[in-house]
């Protein structure tokens, strides 16, 4: 089914449609009028130019031929007769202009005759007696070099019609021209009235039919338009009020949220000490169990056994004693209690201290670690940049089986780096944004899973945003990787 609305708008169309053809009828009909005004004046006109000067014409022959008679000089006559030629010529091309009769000397395009026709019809025709005055001049053309001999017919007969018959036919078919003309712009003013007329009560039909019905049909539209807006302006303040108040509820559960999260970073932070006491009971019990067991004497077996079940207590006791001081480092730094104090550092003492520290566990798993000399000074906070190089160095022992460490600083450009070079297994591009994440290990199947908990490198990316030290990681597969922090150089004066 078509809606009520989509047909009334495709009837006004058809109407505005039909409208707008009688309007295009109505102004062609007066284009083509007017140009058929424009071209019967124009063909008046030059009726009425060749008309005249036919008439014209006709009485300078005369007068050429009574020169013609009277001149004895044998090159007056020449001039005189080639004169009358010309004349003749013009005569008779206005003549076949005129009569609508194109014998190949028309000299322009031809006009026609009038009503009634007078050149052709009656007993008094015009075309016999211009003919016959023609042939006339022709013959007084042809024997003026000779000289006019006296009496000649053809002669008289030039200069009696040219001034007499000839010259009132000549004027009647003027006036017949000139009847026609006014007769024509009398016949095309009755019709520009009639089509001025019609135009007039097309519009009036048109605005009676049309216009009204589409004028009142787009106001009602209008008046639909403005209540829809009206409505899409009250749903839309309903709308911007359930969203404040949504985004109000949202705020209110953010910030619960984030002082839920501060109040636990606050309570690992505080309980740090009474989390310690019980790992440091565990510790001092196992030595305790371990003198103890000396103490026995008991067999061979029995020590082997003692020995790989304290092995594990010691390791699982080491692991969770950097878990919880892994867990809590990363909560003082959440709760943002931790708070930078820079100071000017010499990197030769640090790097040494950790070269030392790190030392025999490189040699436990047979690689070389180095720290390469420097005499760099920087602007940093010492404990917590201690931090991040320990983390890293320990990181790359721990993922790197055979080769070696090499620690050392690198200046690029304005900025000094600290570097961490490992000959590991590497680490690959879709990794290296992971590898910065809580709890996140790359896959090794082969590794003690006590030898790290995974948030070594959380803890150096929290470490050196709240330091501001940028940390960049290169890495080859199979080849190794190199962990590097961006650190300020001490001022000149340090």
């Amino acid at each position: 089914m078509i809606p009520i609305g989509t047909t009334t708008a495709r009837w006004m169309t058809l109407r505005y449609g039909i409208a707008l053809a009688l309007i295009a009828l109505g102004t062609l009909a007066g284009f083509v009028m007017t140009e058929r005004v424009i071209g019967q004046h124009e063909r008046m006109l030059e009726v009425v130019n060749v008309s005249g000067r036919q008439r014209m014409l006709s009485q300078r022959t005369a007068l050429l031929v009574e020169q013609l008679k009277h001149d004895p000089d044998a090159y007056s006559r020449a001039d005189l007769a080639r004169q009358l030629a010309e004349a003749t010529d013009m005569f008779e091309a206005a003549h076949h202009r005129l009569s609508g009769r194109d014998d190949g000397a028309a000299g322009g395009p031809l006009l026609g005759p009038p009503p009634g026709d007078p050149f052709f019809s009656g007993a008094d025709a015009l075309d016999p007696l211009v003919r016959g005055h023609i042939a006339a001049l022709r013959a007084v053309i042809a024997a003026a070099p000779a000289g006019l001999p006296p009496g000649m017919p053809e002669a008289d007969y030039v200069t009696s019609q040219a001034l007499g018959p000839l010259l009132a036919r000549l004027e009647a078919m003027v006036a017949l021209y000139q009847e026609e003309g006014e007769a024509g712009f009398h016949s095309l003013h009755r019709m520009g009235l009639a089509a001025l007329v019609l135009t007039l009560l097309t519009l009036l039909v048109e605005a009676l039919v049309i216009f009204r019905p589409m004028t009142r049909h787009v106001r009602d539209q209008f008046t639909e338009i403005a209540r829809m807006t009206g409505a899409v302006e009250r749903a839309n303040a309903t709308l911007e009020q359930q969203v404040r108040e949504r985004t109000a509820e949202l705020h209110a559960a953010k910030t619960a949220a984030e002082q839920a999260h501060r109040a636990k970073s606050r309570f690992l932070a505080h309980a740090s000490h009474d989390l310690h006491q019980p790992l440091q009971a565990i510790g001092m019990f196992t030595g305790m169990l371990e003198r103890q067991t000396a103490q026995i004497a008991p067999t061979t077996a029995q020590i082997a056994r003692t020995a790989a079940l304290l092995a594990d207590l010691k390791a699982a006791q080491r692991s969770m004693r950097d878990l919880l001081n892994a867990i809590l480092e990363i909560s003082k730094l959440e709760s943002g209690v931790v708070s930078p104090k820079p100071a000017d550092l010499p990197l030769s003492p640090l790097l040494d201290q950790l070269e030392a520290e790190f030392a025999g566990q490189a040699e436990a798993k047979g690689l070389r670690l180095r720290a390469v000399p420097t005499g760099a000074v920087v602007r940093s906070d010492p404990a917590l940049l201690e931090r991040i190089v320990r983390n890293l160095i320990a990181n790359a022992i721990r993922y790197t089986d055979a080769g070696g460490v090499l620690v050392g600083c690198r200046r690029r450009g304005s900025s000094l780096w600290i570097e961490v070079y490992d000959t590991g297994r590497g680490i690959a591009e879709p990794d290296r944004r992971r590898i910065f994440e809580e709890f996140v290990q790359l896959d090794r199947p082969d590794r003690d899973r006590s030898e790290g908990i995974g948030l070594g490198l959380a803890i150096v990316e929290r470490l050196a945003r709240l330091l501001g030290h940028p940390v960049t990681v290169r890495s080859v597969v199979g080849r190794g990787t190199v962990f590097a922090v961006c650190v300020p150089e001490a001022g000149p004066d340090a």
